[in-house]
C-alpha cells in the first residue's frame, strides 16, 4: 500500500546477490587472480542474506575504503612480483653465501626454522581432498568452515615461523647485511620483510591480535585492521619458504652440507656428511 518500502528491501532490490558483490569487491582489490566468488555466482541466495555478521561486512567496506592501506598492499604485491623471478635463480644464495659466517650455530637455527615453517604447511593434510583433524571422530565440522580454518591455521603458522621467529635470527642479519652492502636481491628482500604491510601483519602476530572472517584472516595493530585473503598468504608463504631454503643453502655450503638439486627445490632432505 502506501508508503515507502523498509531500506533493507531497497537495498536487496539493488542487488540481490549483496553478500557475493561485496566479496568480488573486496578480492578484486585484495586477492588474487581467480580468488572469490565467480561473476554470477549467486553467493546471497545459496547462504542467506544474514550469514554474513555484519562485523566482516563492516571491516571488508573499511578495507577497501582505506587508500593507505591499499597503497601499503599493493606496493607489497609489486615488491613480490619484482622479486618473484629472482627467487628462482640462485641469485639470492650466491648473494647470502658471500657474507661471512658469525657462529657454528647459524647451520642449526636456519634448518630449525625451515623444519617448523615444513610442519606447518603439513597441517593442512587431505583425505579425499577433505581435510584430516585430530578432532574428525569427536565433532562434525561443518567441511566449509573445516576447510577454511586448516587453511588458515596452516598460514597462521607459516607466517609466524617466517616474520616472527625468523625475524631477529641468522637470515634476517645475513639479508640486512647484504642490502646494506647494495647486494640487490637481499636489497629487494629487506624491502618485502620491511614492508609496512608485512611489517603490520607480524606485528599482529607477535601480540595474537588476529581472526578468521569471512574473506580470510584479520590482523589487527594500532594503525587499523588488515583483511588478507587466504590466496595471497599463500602466495606471500610460499616466497617465504623460498627466502629461507636459499639462505639455509647459503649456510650450508659453508658446512659441507649436502644440498638439494635446485636453490628452490625442498623437497629433498638436508644432510650432514
Amino acid at each position: 500500500m502506501g508508503g515507502d518500502p523498509p531500506v533493507g528491501r531497497l537495498q536487496m532490490n539493488a542487488s540481490p546477490d549483496s553478500i557475493g558483490d561485496l566479496l568480488r569487491r573486496f578480492y578484486a582489490v585484495y586477492g588474487m587472480p581467480g580468488e572469490g566468488p565467480p561473476p554470477g555466482f549467486d553467493v546471497t541466495q545459496i547462504v542467506g542474506g544474514e550469514s554474513m555478521p555484519e562485523k566482516d561486512r563492516d571491516v571488508l567496506v573499511k578495507a577497501m575504503g582505506d587508500q593507505a592501506l591499499v597503497r601499503q598492499f599493493t606496493m607489497c604485491r609489486q615488491v613480490l612480483e619484482n622479486l618473484a623471478t629472482r627467487l628462482t635463480t640462485d641469485e639470492l644464495m650466491r648473494e647470502l653465501s658471500s657474507i661471512a659466517s658469525h657462529s657454528d650455530q647459524e647451520f642449526d637455527e636456519m634448518l630449525g626454522g625451515v623444519l617448523w615453517f615444513s610442519l606447518a604447511s603439513s597441517l593442512d593434510q587431505r583425505r579425499d581432498g577433505i581435510p584430516a583433524t585430530p578432532f574428525d571422530e569427536h565433532f562434525q565440522i561443518p567441511l566449509p568452515v573445516k576447510i577454511k580454518l586448516t587453511v588458515e591455521g596452516s598460514l597462521v603458522l607459516r607466517l609466524y615461523v617466517s616474520l616472527v621467529y625468523m625475524r631477529e635470527g641468522v637470515l634476517s642479519s645475513r639479508i640486512a647485511h647484504g642490502a646494506r652492502s647494495g647486494k640487490p636481491c637481499c636489497g629487494r628482500v629487506s624491502k618485502l620483510l620491511n614492508s609496512d604491510y608485512v611489517r603490520r601483519i607480524r606485528n599482529a602476530l607477535s601480540h595474537g591480535s588476529f581472526s578468521s572472517c569471512v574473506a580470510g584472516i584479520t590482523f589487527r595493530d594500532d594503525n587499523g585492521v588488515i583483511v588478507a585473503t587466504p590466496g595471497f598468504l599463500s602466495w606471500l608463504c610460499m616466497w617465504l619458504m623460498l627466502i629461507q631454503l636459499q639462505g639455509l643453502s647459503a649456510v650450508s655450503r659453508e658446512k659441507n652440507v649436502a644440498q638439494p638439486d635446485g636453490p628452490a627445490n625442498g623437497s629433498q632432505p638436508l644432510r650432514s656428511d
